[in-house]
């Protein structure tokens, strides 16, 4: 625990006050943005290793925060966030034995939003785009074997609901891997792997946002 909650001081918020600036970056010039906060569960499946060597991946289960903005809220709107996630032990079963490794991710995301239900209260989304990952572990072997950066893409709904001053997001979002999620090669405790397949992570996400 102690490891841990030293990484989560030393990588995790540098790492996420990066990955809001660069959604604040991107957002158009001239487009009035709206800032929003979200958080939520997160529930992981990792394809399983094959090669030299297999193992096989547990699902594991987390949260999720993090900010975004709105450019503006036309049903046709633009997302831009930042979010941290946490995916909690995940086991690798290699077999002979298992290993636990913490796990977490910065995704910067980027969705288009549609809204297909513009009723006065209540308006029903749905929404798309790329999220750019970028994974680390407190164990440093583990650390090792993951890609500097992975790519998914996410599909969502939700719905819209307007409360006085604020705006309430709650959303489901399917994320599905696009990029390899850790290296085709590498070394866990002492074993050697080299994979013939590309290892991806999904996720299932309940999440929900509020426009201030």
């Amino acid at each position: 625990m102690k490891t841990k909650m030293n990484a989560f001081l030393s990588f995790r918020p540098a790492g996420f006050l990066t990955g809001a600036l660069m959604a604040l970056f991107l957002i158009p010039s001239g487009a009035q943005a709206q800032l929003g906060v979200a958080a939520g569960l997160n529930f992981e499946s990792m394809s399983d290793i094959s090669g030299s060597r297999s193992a096989t991946y547990e699902n594991a289960s987390g949260y999720h925060f993090g900010v975004f903005f709105d450019t503006d809220s036309s049903p046709l709107a633009l997302r831009l966030g930042a979010y941290y996630r946490d995916m909690g032990d995940v086991e690798l079963d290699l077999g002979d034995f298992g290993q636990l490794f913490d796990l977490s991710l910065l995704d910067v995301a980027v969705d288009v939003r549609f809204a297909v239900l513009p009723l006065p209260l209540v308006k029903a989304f749905v929404s798309a785009g790329p999220v750019v990952s970028f994974p680390s572990s407190s164990n440093d072997e583990y650390k090792q074997s993951l890609e500097s950066a992975a790519v998914s893409g996410n599909v969502g709904g939700g719905l819209a609901i307007s409360l006085g001053g604020l705006t309430l997001t709650p959303e489901i979002r399917y994320s599905i891997g696009v990029s390899r999620f850790m290296k085709d090669s590498f070394s866990i405790r002492g074993i050697e792997f080299d994979s013939d397949t590309v290892q991806r992570n999904n996720s299932v996400m309940l999440r929900l946002g509020i426009v201030l």
